[in-house]
C-alpha cells in the first residue's frame, strides 16, 4: 500500500526547475563623501548644510561592481516618511551618469529637509535595472509648525493652496521660538482644532504669549478632538505636540490622522495669542490671509452685507470690509452664536473674532471666520 504514494513522492521531487542565476545590477552603493560628520539623533546638522556629495556603485548578486552599467541614475531625497520630489513629478532632484558600474562624485543642494534624510538613488530610466540605493542618514532638525505653513514661495502660483510638507508624515514638537514658545490651542471644533506656536512672557510660558505669520495649523481629527490619553482638548491648552500626515483641502492645509501629546491638562484663555486685525489691503493681497491662516484675527468696524445664496446653503454671512460687498471676508456663526445676521444687514460691527480658514482653488479664493464663542462677537 505504501509503494505507490513512495512513487508519487518521489515523482514530485523530480519536478524541479532550476533557474539561472540573476546576472544584473541588483543594489545601488551610495557613498556619502560630505558632509564628513552626517550629524545624530543629538547632534543635528544646521539649516544651511545642505550641500552633500556622493558616489554611486552598482553592485550585482554576488556583491561585486556590475561594469555592465552605463547609464544614467535619478537622485531623490527622503525625508518625513516619503521621496522629494515624488516620483509622479516631471523630473529627479538631479542626475548622475555611471559608466562602467561606478559614477563620478556628484555635489547636489537638498531642499529643505527634516529629520533623518537619506539621498536615494534609482536605476529606473530607459533600459534601467530598477536597482535602487541609499545613502546613510543626515541628521537635520525635526520641522516646527511654520516649516508646515510656510509656501517655498510667496509668489508662486500654488502658495495659497500648497505645503511644502504635503504629504509628508510630520511630528512636531518643537518651537521655533525655543525655551519661551509654546504651542496653544487657539480653538476646538466638531471635527479638530487649531494650534499656534507662540512665544510666552517666559520660559515658564507664563502669557501673554504672541505669535507671527505662518505658526498656525488645523490638527484635523474627524471627531471631538482629544489627546493619546483621550482627554478632550481645549481652547487655551497648551500641547507637547501633534503628529500626522499633512494634506491639503481646497487650499486648507491640514495635519491628518493625528495623534496629540499633551502632559498639561490646564486652561487658561490668556496664553491664547492676540489676533490681528484685518486690514481692507488684505483683500488685493491674498498671501496676508495665507500667513494667519487657522489662527484667529479679528475684523473691526465692517459692515454686514446682504444675504445671498452663500447663507442659504452654507450659514455664510458677509463683512463688508470697505471694499463692498464683492470683496467681502465670510462668517459662520450658525450652531455657536445664537445670532441672526439678517437683522444686522447694512449696519456695522464693532469686531468679530474667528479663525480662519480659506477656500482657494485656482484664482477661487474665498475667506471664512469661524467665529468661536458668544465673546467673538460684538454688535
Amino acid at each position: 500500500m505504501l509503494r505507490p504514494l513512495i512513487l508519487a513522492a518521489l515523482a514530485t521531487v523530480g519536478c524541479v526547475e532550476t533557474l539561472p542565476p540573476l546576472d544584473e545590477t541588483t543594489s545601488l552603493a551610495v557613498e556619502l563623501i560630505a558632509p564628513a560628520d552626517p550629524g545624530a539623533p543629538d547632534r543635528r546638522l544646521d539649516d544651511s548644510a545642505r550641500t552633500v556629495m556622493i558616489r554611486v556603485t552598482a553592485k550585482d548578486a554576488q556583491n561585486q561592481v556590475d561594469t555592465g552599467v552605463t547609464r544614467t541614475l535619478r537622485i531623490y531625497v527622503q525625508f518625513l516618511g516619503s521621496l522629494t520630489p515624488a516620483h509622479d513629478a516631471l523630473l529627479p532632484l538631479a542626475t548622475i551618469d555611471m559608466t562602467a558600474g561606478v559614477t563620478g562624485v556628484a555635489t547636489l543642494t537638498l531642499p529643505p529637509v527634516f529629520g533623518p534624510t537619506t539621498i536615494w538613488v534609482e536605476d529606473n530610466g530607459a533600459g534601467g535595472s530598477f536597482a535602487a540605493g541609499a545613502s546613510p542618514a543626515l541628521w537635520f532638525r525635526e520641522p516646527t509648525t511654520s516649516d508646515i505653513s510656510t509656501p517655498r514661495d510667496l509668489m508662486a502660483l500654488d502658495a495659497l493652496a500648497a505645503s511644502p510638507l504635503q504629504n509628508k508624515q510630520v511630528t512636531v514638537k518643537t518651537s521655533r521660538y525655543g525655551a519661551r514658545g509654546r504651542m496653544v490651542v487657539t480653538g476646538t471644533y466638531a471635527q479638530g482644532y487649531s494650534v499656534s506656536d507662540a512665544q510666552c512672557a517666559d520660559e515658564n510660558g507664563n502669557p501673554p504669549c504672541v505669535s507671527g505669520a505662518f505658526d498656525h495649523v488645523l490638527v484635523f481629527s474627524f471627531s471631538r478632538p482629544k489627546d493619546e490619553e483621550g482627554r478632550n482638548i481645549e481652547a487655551g491648552q497648551f500641547i507637547d505636540g501633534y503628529a500626522g500626515a499633512v494634506q491639503e483641502f481646497n487650499g486648507l492645509t491640514e495635519m491628518g490622522f493625528p495623534q496629540s501629546f499633551v502632559s498639561d491638562t490646564s486652561i487658561d484663555l490668556a496664553r491664547i495669542p492676540t489676533p490681528p486685525v484685518v486690514q481692507a489691503a488684505w483683500l488685493s493681497n491674498p498671501i496676508e490671509f495665507e500667513k494667519w491662516e487657522s489662527s484667529p484675527i479679528a475684523i473691526e468696524g465692517a459692515t454686514v452685507c446682504p444675504l445671498d445664496d452663500d447663507y442659504t446653503t452654507y450659514k455664510q454671512w458677509k463683512l463688508d470690509l470697505g471694499r463692498g460687498c464683492g470683496s467681502a471676508v465670510n462668517v459662520i456663526t450658525n450652531g455657536v452664536i445664537d445670532f441672526d445676521p439678517a437683522t444686522r444687514v447694512g449696519q456695522p460691527v464693532t469686531r468679530v473674532v474667528g479663525v480662519l480658514r480659506p477656500v482657494n482653488i485656482g484664482t477661487f479664493n474665498v475667506f471664512i471666520i469661524f467665529p468661536r464663542n458668544s465673546a467673538d462677537l460684538v454688535l
